[in-house]
């Protein structure tokens, strides 16, 4: 006889009971009456976990409550409602070193699944999606920087024309593929305080790409301007936009799931673990970018130390006209499209001379803080850049593949 209490359906009120297994049936005693019987198989039993009351839902809706956990499991021994995987759970909470070993295999399987199988999921499912996708991802982003970011640029009409000519003659053909997208060059004056404006290119999903007036301005060679849009081409191509997206979505349902309403979570801390994952996404597409334009650099004859160069010429620019980095300039990229960021390091040794003191501090900061970072740091930029200028000096056009350190 295992005892406890008996719910009757629709009472809210309890009365003891007993509840009595023989081989595949059941018998239910009030007060040493039977008031119910039938087979297992009838029977809801839920899962054990720990030594919480356990609950059996019977055929008509009555609910049996025990704490005798070991007698209910060892009724079901031989029934196929024996809680086989949460009987293994059990398992592991009375042994405390399988518990402590479980802890780690569950931990090992959530950073790897964070760590890889997120980003590799993401990008097989936004390489799979239509073309359409990206354009829908674009729909109407252009005319909301438009009227709350962007002024109409007050570059010449033929210098415009003459960077959009080469651009589609020189840069666009080094990309040959089937699904290639329909790239669009935007020029745009993107103000900052009082006179000045920011130097900077954005990339949007569906292959627009806008160039401020400042970076055109601050470019000191035609160098400098191709390997940016290629690096903004990378971001197309690889689908960076849809995998953010996806991979957002992924963090939210699973802290949604782990945590239900995830609106008190930024207190917890769960919030800055989201972003640090989101950043680390961020970080790997801006490193996949960068190859992009390196790799293609090579092929169209650019020297790759060009992209270090106009980086820290935009940094110091965005500096001196604000007073501080841009970091605290309070000036983010739209969240649906990606940039080359004018705050980024140098990557390159002939960047590294002229700022030495500048990369010297910034080493210095990029342990904990490089986790907040959107994008690469200083020391990984630098040693790609180094690797492809080596590439480059040695008239290759295909940079051989390096382990990372």
């Amino acid at each position: 006889m295992i005892e406890g209490k008996i719910y009757l359906a629709g009472r809210s009120d309890s009365s003891p009971a007993k509840l009595c297994f023989q081989a595949d049936s059941f018998q239910l005693f009030v007060a040493n009456k039977l008031i119910v019987s039938g087979t297992i198989e009838q029977l809801r039993i839920a899962h054990r976990l720990g030594n919480i009351t356990r609950k059996i839902t019977l055929p008509e809706g009555d609910v049996f409550e025990t704490k005798d956990n070991d007698a209910i499991d060892a009724a079901l021994v031989n029934n196929n409602q024996s809680s086989g995987f949460m009987g293994f759970v059990h398992v592991l909470e009375r042994n405390m070193v399988l518990a402590i070993f479980s802890i780690f295999i569950t931990v090992g399987v959530v950073f790897a699944s964070f760590k890889w199988g997120l980003p590799a999921l993401s990008h097989t499912v936004a390489h799979a999606l239509p073309a359409s996708a990206n354009q829908a991802l674009s729909n109407n982003v252009l005319d909301f920087l438009d009227k709350h970011f962007f002024e109409a640029s007050k570059l010449d009409e033929e210098k415009q024309e003459k960077i959009r000519q080469h651009f589609f003659d020189a840069i666009v053909p080094l990309y040959q593929a089937e699904d290639a997208p329909e790239f669009k060059l935007h020029f745009r004056l993107w103000p900052l305080g009082e006179g000045g404006s920011i130097p900077n290119v954005l990339a949007l999903p569906a292959g627009d790409i806008v160039v401020t007036d400042r970076f055109i301005e601050l470019a000191q060679s035609q160098d400098e301007i191709d390997i940016v849009l290629l690096h903004e081409m990378g971001h197309i191509i690889e689908r960076h936009s849809l995998e953010q997206v996806i991979e957002g979505s992924a963090i939210a349902i699973v802290v949604s799931m782990a945590f239900g309403d995830v609106s008190w979570l930024a207190d917890m801390g769960v919030g800055v673990g989201a972003f640090f994952i989101s950043s680390f996404y961020s970080r790997s597409h801006e490193t996949e970018a960068d190859q992009f334009a390196y790799q293609h650099s090579l092929k169209a004859g650019i020297n790759p130390v060009s992209l270090g160069l106009i980086l820290n010429r935009m940094e110091q620019d965005m500096i001196n006209s604000h007073g501080n980095a841009c970091d605290n300039a309070g000036v983010k990229k739209p969240k649906e499209s990606s940039t080359s960021n004018a705050c980024d390091k140098t990557n390159n040794e002939d960047s590294n001379a002229d700022h030495s003191e500048l990369d010297q501090s910034d080493n210095n900061s990029e342990g904990l803080l490089g986790y907040f970072s959107t994008h690469p740091s200083s020391a990984q930029r630098t040693a790609m850049g180094k690797r492809y200028q080596v590439c480059f000096e040695q008239g290759l056009t295909i940079c051989p593949e390096t382990k990372q350190q």
